[in-house]
């Protein structure tokens, strides 16, 4: 029981340091440098959306803002909506804004499978309809593939937090690390995974994905076992505000592991099968192992109850009780939208990820996550 406790608690400090260390590490004698150039091929930018009459003028008002040549960009809506969504995006048919509606709702990943062959763009980007592209988010973007070797590139999101919500603070610093980690990655031209309010895969690398896998998680890992490099561009810019309910940002979390996950274990096999060690290193080092991090901390408390005859684990126990209980009384206080301080705030993020996390795997593993989800803004 004592080397179990252990085990865990090991797995959960390599998830979080040892992988980036390593990486580190690693990354002085193996990275690889991205030959970038100021070019202008032809961009689809590919908005799926399901009623989302409430934010698509906005997001088509800024993607038509943005600069890059007119001749050279195609905005592309694909709709399953039945609200007045539709309605609102032929209103730009006269600016060059293109929709593809569909009747019946099948998931976001079945409307990409059917929409990016209508694309005419050499570069699809894919993005969120709440994400608002910087104007030189392209520009950024698409410099990358000034490089024969680079197949997909993600852009940087930055969340905004303008109403101070507990929820959005923890999101932030979460995020802030995970854009590290992903930095680290990308110096292999191996980034696990982009994100999906911004990024861009040469259109004849994308191959289409069931619709219970993440296309912003498959595709980019797809391109990497293709052999062409996935990498992130920081000063590609898509602004979002934080999910201001504890209880939606949950939600969304356990979506996104129900599907990534189910997409990872596919993934793994596929990058053993294909010889890419380094690749199924990344899988369960940044992903696989962090999803299970929930299960990991439920078998640490109760190993800890068989070894309370020692002082040491004693005290480790009652960490655990206050740890905890500090998670709940900051969802108490999130809730009630009251202010917390930083250490709580961070303790009640940190489990709230975990237990998502561990809800979407069970899900993910037993098939009962859907390919379609409810919006939770």
């Amino acid at each position: 029981m004592e080397f179990l406790f252990w085990f865990l608690v090991s797995l959960i400090f390599y998830c979080y340091l040892g992988y980036p260390l390593i990486l580190a590490i690693l990354g002085i004698f193996f990275s690889k440098k991205v030959k970038k150039e100021e070019i202008f091929p032809t961009v689809s930018l590919l908005i799926p959306v399901y009623n989302e009459e409430n934010v698509i003028q906005e997001k088509i008002e800024n993607s038509l803002a943005l600069d890059y040549p007119k001749d050279k960009l195609e905005v592309i809506v694909a709709s399953e909506s039945d609200d007045k969504t539709n309605e609102l995006v032929k209103k730009y048919e006269n600016r060059g804004v293109k929709l593809f509606a569909f009747s019946g709702r099948k998931g976001k990943q079945h409307t990409i499978y059917r929409t990016i062959p209508k694309c005419q763009g050499e570069i699809v980007i894919l993005t969120d309809v709440n994400g608002m592209f910087r104007k030189d988010a392209i520009k950024k973007l698409v410099r990358n593939f000034a490089d024969p070797k680079i197949g997909c590139a993600s852009g940087e999101l930055k969340y905004k937090n303008p109403k101070g919500v507990p929820v959005g603070e923890g999101e932030g610093l979460y995020w802030k690390y995970e854009i590290w980690v992903k930095k680290l990655e990308s110096r292999f031209q191996s980034l696990l995974g982009a994100n999906g309010s911004i990024y861009a895969i040469r259109k004849n690398l994308y191959y289409p994905i069931s619709p219970y896998r993440g296309d912003d998680f498959d595709l980019p890992i797809g391109v990497t076992l293709q052999k062409y490099g996935t990498v992130l561009e920081p000063e590609a810019i898509s602004e979002e505000d934080v999910y201001p309910e504890a209880l939606a940002d949950f939600k969304r979390k356990v979506v996104i592991v129900g599907w990534h996950f189910r997409g990872a274990l596919i993934l793994l096999i596929e990058s053993i099968k294909k010889i890419r060690p380094f690749l199924a290193f990344q899988l369960i080092s940044h992903k696989i192992l962090r999803w299970l991090i929930g299960f990991f901390l439920i078998f640490i408390f109760f190993s800890n109850i068989f070894l309370l005859d020692n002082l040491l684990y004693l005290i480790l126990f009652i960490g655990q009780i206050i740890f905890y209980s500090l998670a709940i009384f900051g969802y108490l206080f999130d809730i009630r939208r009251k202010k917390l301080n930083k250490l709580v705030n961070l303790i009640y993020y940190f489990s709230m990820v975990n237990l998502a996390a561990l809800v979407g795997v069970i899900k993910g593993v037993l098939g009962k996550q859907k390919p379609t989800w409810e919006k939770v803004r």
